[in-house]
């Protein structure tokens, strides 16, 4: 099995400088304590959290292609404290795996993706895709990319369709929110990441049973929102070279008082997984901020024979990470 390409797991300290919350509209705002008995943390785990340890909980899989892992771990601080030192510079420049990023907006234009470039063999992987390959491409995408390919510069014209690509499912998304997300050709199948993304909305029982309204934006985002609440949006691009992944990125904070749900989804990611669905949620404790958050991602390297075993190490994997880098933009907040 193949490593799992790093993502941007240091969203929840990124969300926390963004300033303006919208009401989450919870039936009623929910404890610490109320949270971690819906995760199914023990009152041990809970002692553990709270004395600084970071502590993982199972989460059940949604389909055969899932890894999932849910942390829980402490931040010494405000949250009001945290966002203000957070908002400083930590994330994405702290993820020693991210090569590139830019903001998009909402209403993008091919401006947004001019930052969006193809080196090393990085060019050749699109140029050379084809049905069934380890490039996420729908049918018509792969049929562009190999008429690029005939080109004279066929390293540029990969990457002007890269931009174009990567443009046109942004609005595709805005648009028509999970339904818009074409799907990959996998040769003979069609591997469509707007179901995957869906399921895993699905499992996030705590949200659904906490804030109805949040899940429901989840669900059928653009047409359900929360008044008032906060998107971002950014492409990203992880590693170099041939092992460059190019990734579509949203994220949604709403609040309720001092608690704080922030949803982070890659709604496109050229290579190493499907689509991937962040939750977490912030309460404030006596100690600083409890940090719950779920993590959901879709990938076709654990699926198939052998499955079991390859998501056991799969979801070691990815906790080794996520906790790696949460240690390092913890260290960074509480200085």
């Amino acid at each position: 099995m193949q490593p799992l390409p790093t993502k941007y797991s240091v969203i929840v300290f990124v969300l926390l400088g963004l300033t303006c919350w919208a009401p989450l509209q919870a039936q009623t705002v929910p404890t610490a304590d109320e949270v971690l008995g819906d995760m199914d943390w023990s009152a041990g785990e809970k002692t553990k959290i709270l004395a600084g340890e970071f502590v993982t909980g199972d989460v059940k899989n949604v389909t055969d292609r899932e890894l999932s892992v849910a942390i829980g771990f402490l931040v010494k601080t405000s949250p009001a404290d945290l966002a203000k030192q957070v908002v400083s510079g930590v994330g994405l420049h702290a993820d020693p795996q991210v090569a590139a990023h830019g903001t998009v907006q909402a209403e993008a234009s091919a401006q947004d993706f001019q930052g969006v470039t193809l080196t090393g063999g990085a060019a050749e992987v699109f140029l050379e895709a084809k049905a069934g390959s380890s490039v996420n491409l729908s049918s018509g995408e792969l049929k562009a990319f190999q008429a690029s390919s005939g080109q004279t510069d066929a390293s540029k014209a990969a990457e002007a369709q890269l931009r174009a690509m990567l443009l046109a499912r942004h609005h595709a998304y805005r648009t028509s929110g999970l339904d818009g997300i074409a799907p990959y050709d996998r040769g003979g199948e069609q591997r469509r990441g707007g179901d995957d993304l869906r399921k895993a909305s699905a499992g996030t029982v705590v949200v659904k049973k906490r804030f109805p309204a949040f899940y429901d934006m989840m669900n059928g985002y653009p047409k359900a929102s929360l008044p008032g609440m906060e998107e971002r949006f950014y492409w990203v691009q992880y590693g170099k070279g041939g092992k460059a992944n190019y990734v579509l990125e949203q994220m949604v904070t709403a609040s309720d008082g001092d608690v704080h749900a922030i949803m982070q989804r890659q709604y496109y990611a050229s290579q190493g997984y499907n689509v991937e669905q962040a939750v977490a949620g912030f309460f404030p404790v006596e100690e600083g901020t409890l940090v719950v958050y779920v993590n959901r991602t879709s990938t076709d390297q654990v699926a198939g024979f052998g499955g079991s075993a390859k998501r056991s190490i799969g979801r070691k994997m990815m906790t080794g990470q996520l906790e790696k880098m949460f240690q390092g933009g913890r260290k960074i907040v509480e200085q």
